[in-house]
């Protein structure tokens, strides 16, 4: 069974030169899932979908310093690559590792880029809807400018008919250009843009589109028909060999009503918006759209497509066809490139720096991508120039702690090295990588709040890793008892609606901040307020672990009392290291007697008397007359504020005759004292 990386509990990060008392639990880290690995760092190492490490592929960045997109990329026979850029619509050529300026078009930004074949090569470009031509030499020129359009996403050329057919917004157009010039519509959609186009070997071309995510076969100019229907919002590129089709299908939020429209000229949030994120200072962060997700699909030559991949982490900017069975997928949030095989195996092969892995043309002699948001230029590798090594996200134990044994299963020939520090991101007061281990063992880190750890893969002969495991022994932090109450028993009411005393049994209740998640036992105990002697509420056998506790007080003295309860892990670890903590309650009234009716009397025309009671106050006075219905009667000073209440009933309220009246108190906890008297009324 996979088992997700363990979470533990927060703490601050302390020194450990003095260790603190340790939780009795070992604990440990558990490196084994996709989702756990993916969040480590690769370089040169590939993370599964069955939860393993391999090898993968070497690439060496190159840096466009000031460029803030790199967003199209032509790789010629020899080596030589053009590179499209924004946000000033520049074309860099790569050549022997390096990038230079090689030609401006003025423009937002250079979008695709592709050659005829004979020398001439051609930028679509992304603010006034042009294309432009460039020679080998730098030379550029204005091509033709597209009526209508604003973005050109994508140009194909198709050499036999020596015609350049261009994917356009934000009208939705294909325009087929020739050799003079000429741009002529190709085909009118009713999407409001052509996201990106794909020509197979067989000259049959595809087309993908914004709004309702259409794959379409353009047949001829005018004529379309819709391969596929798919889920989303947008097809954002396409990639055919031999009638097979690999395509991916975004679907975005759409931006709320009243978002501002960004200063680049599409209005439509579902398209231009989400496959490239306008960089600064054209579009500031706060008006980006949220990513979208993405989904990889194949469709074979009879039509019927198949789901192959999602990309949870965000929507899919590119895709191509590799070796037999395999396609690559670059996203557009986190900087990934998957490899996705079409028995639905995949991994993720790339992870870099950049958030958007927007081209890619890793098929072929001299394999490449480029990344936007801050650009660069990545070469693959063809020979192992590095190592390939993963380095694991910072573990957390949230708590000093001792580390214990490094574990691992895999294949091959791997070490691991690790390292430790109290901050969440390395710095210079963690420790160094300490020494390889090639065999489990214990962890040569010194003790620390956190560990990372790393594998080194061989570079030379297949070898994997399957699962990592690391112990350690966190520091035992105490349990606090954050609040403590007591709640009297409820008044009763019966069926007139009368309060009656609801008993002697009161409700302890508190809560906890636990921050090792030890099982914790409860003691729970009692005082006069201003008594130095507690009494305990349970017996020692009484083992309490939950989070409240009956308090019968029958046998207890009216009077005001505090409550504490004590928390303690004992359950959890051994007698040297248990860790407690107490807290306690405010003052509660205990208040089970009743008041009482005194010096009950006839004088003159009325009846008096005194209520009273222990603790006080007399919250209410009522009378009857020969057990009828109860009637309130007000105390002297017509205030219930003490426990001693004088109280007067004229005679005048009473009927004629002879009756048996009955006066009676209730204290604040409504328990109720009354007495008798006999009056005659002439």
């Amino acid at each position: 069974m996979k088992r997700a990386l363990i979470s533990v509990w927060f703490c601050l990060a302390l020194s450990l030169a003095a260790w603190p008392a340790l939780a009795g639990a070992t604990r440990s880290f558990v490196l084994d899932s996709a989702s756990v690995l993916a969040e480590g760092k690769l370089e040169g190492t590939a993370v599964q979908s069955d939860g393993s490490i391999t090898r993968s592929i070497a690439t060496r960045r190159i840096d466009l310093p000031g460029i803030a997109v790199a967003r199209s990329l032509l790789v010629m026979p020899d080596g030589t690559a053009y590179v499209g850029t924004g946000n000033d619509g520049k074309i860099f050529v790569v050549k022997d590792g390096a990038a230079k300026l090689f030609a401006e078009t003025h423009e937002l930004l250079v979008t695709s880029i592709v050659s005829d074949g004979h020398g001439t090569f051609y930028a679509g470009t992304i603010g006034h809807g042009k294309v432009f031509a460039f020679d080998s030499a730098g030379k550029i020129r204005e091509f033709v400018a597209l009526k209508g359009a604003e973005h050109v996403w994508q140009l194909v050329y198709d050499d036999k008919h020596k015609t350049l057919f261009a994917a356009t917004g934000p009208e939705g157009k294909v325009f087929a250009i020739d050799g003079n010039r000429k741009a002529d519509v190709y085909y009118d959609s009713e999407a409001t843009h052509i996201m990106t186009l794909a020509r197979d070997t067989d000259g049959t071309l595809y087309a993908g589109t914004s709004d309702q995510a259409w794959l379409l076969r353009l047949r001829g100019p005018g004529k379309a028909e819709i391969v596929y229907d798919f889920d989303g919002n947008e097809v954002t590129a396409i990639d055919v060999r031999n009638g097979e089709l690999a395509v991916a299908a975004n679907l975005f939020p759409r931006a709320p009503a009243s978002k501002p429209a960004t200063t680049t000229p599409a209005s439509d949030q579902s398209s231009p918006q989400a496959s490239i994120t306008p960089p600064q200072p054209i579009v500031s962060p706060t008006d980006r759209p949220q990513p979208g997700k993405g989904q990889l699909y194949r469709i074979d030559r009879n039509g019927r497509a198949e789901r192959l991949f999602t990309a949870d982490e965000g929507h899919i900017t590119t895709v191509e066809w590799g070796e037999p069975g395999v396609i690559y997928a670059g996203t557009g949030k986190d900087g990934h490139i998957h490899r996705v095989q079409v028995d639905h195996e995949h991994a993720l092969w790339v992870d870099v720096d950049e958030r958007q892995v927007l081209a890619q043309k890793l098929m072929g002699a001299h394999p490449m991508f480029v990344a936007g948001d801050g650009a660069a230029i990545y070469e693959v590798l063809t020979g192992p120039a590095q190592k390939p090594q993963w380095t694991s996200k910072v573990l957390d134990a949230a708590v000093p702690a001792r580390f214990g044994q490094l574990t691992w299963r895999g294949d091959g020939k791997l070490s691991f090295q690790t390292r430790s520090g109290n901050t969440d991101k390395p710095d210079s007061t963690w420790s160094d990588w300490a020494s390889p281990l090639t065999a489990a063992g214990p962890i040569r880190s010194p003790g620390a709040r956190f560990l990372q750890i790393r594998v080194l893969l061989d570079a030379q002969a297949p070898s994997t890793v399957y699962a990592i495991e690391a112990f350690y022994l966190p520091a035992n932090q105490p349990p606090i008892v954050t609040e403590v109450s007591v709640e009297p028993p409820r008044p009763k009411t019966d069926k007139q609606n009368r309060s009656q005393s609801g008993g002697s049994s009161y409700k302890v209740k508190w809560k906890t901040e636990n921050p090792d998640g030890d099982a914790l036992r409860f003691r729970i105990e009692y005082a006069e307020e201003h008594a130095s002697v507690w009494r305990a509420m349970t017996r020692e056998s009484d083992v309490v672990t939950g989070s409240e506790q009956a308090w019968e007080t029958d046998g207890v003295p009216d009077g005001h009392y505090r409550v504490r309860v004590q928390a303690s892990d004992e359950l959890d670890n051994p007698e040297g290291n248990v860790r407690k903590h107490t807290g306690e309650s405010e003052p509660i009234l205990i208040d089970n007697h009743p008041p009482h009716v005194d010096e009950l009397r006839v004088d003159g025309s009325r009846i008096t008397g005194v209520a009273r009671d222990t603790m006080g106050p007399i919250s209410k006075l009522e009378y009857t007359v020969d057990g009828l219905e109860w009637k309130l009667l007000s105390s002297e000073d017509e205030l219930f504020d003490t426990a001693t209440e004088k109280f007067v009933l004229p005679l005048a309220l009473l009927p004629k005759g002879n009756h048996a009246v009955v006066i009676r108190a209730s204290d604040a906890r409504a328990n109720t004292g009354s007495a008798e008297i006999v009056v005659t009324l002439p």
